[in-house]
């Protein structure tokens, strides 16, 4: 979908509702800007809460799995010896 969007004077751009609708984004919902010179466009991509970016990462520990205390200690451990 494309709509056609005008900079505002304090520098604010409206996304249209059925934009909004469709990509499934509300009020509060946070997004990193990227400008790419060369195509000269400017993306918006939505960023994951903490509690997003936590489900997905606990998504992959295995049950009864105990809480890693030393991430640096667990490293050393699975590192191939040279």
């Amino acid at each position: 979908m494309i709509a056609s969007i005008t900079l505002s004077s304090k520098g604010q751009l409206v996304v249209p509702a059925s934009i909004r609708k469709q990509a499934r984004i509300s009020t509060g919902d946070q997004f990193s800007v990227r400008y790419d010179e060369t195509s000269q466009e400017i993306r918006l991509k939505r960023t994951k809460t903490i509690d997003e970016q936590a489900d997905h990462f606990t998504s992959f520990i295995k049950p009864g799995t105990q809480p890693l205390e030393n991430a640096s200690e667990f490293y050393r451990q699975r590192a191939p010896r040279l």
